[in-house]
């Protein structure tokens, strides 16, 4: 089910592209920030992800120069 995903990201890693592939955990609604990050090939640490989490690593990952440029990180909460 997942194997679109992978080749999409083999592809973009291949690339010359500055790029960040996320991958989150399952979605969540809740009211909160808080969040941990895990870099390729390493295990999640939790498994849900709040909406409002992900924005704001989208965000920071937006206006901060340099910031996990060409990594595929994995975002999830390690609390849940």
């Amino acid at each position: 089910m997942l194997d679109p995903y992978r080749n999409s990201a083999e592809i973009i890693e291949a690339s010359d592209l500055n790029y960040t592939i996320l991958r989150p955990g399952w979605f969540t609604n809740k009211d909160e920030i808080d969040y941990e990050i895990t870099q390729k090939g390493e295990p999640f640490k939790g498994h849900d992800i709040s909406r409002k989490s992900l924005a704001h690593l989208i965000v920071k990952l937006a206006v901060t120069d340099g910031l996990e440029v060409r990594h595929s990180i994995g975002v999830s909460n390690p609390n849940t």
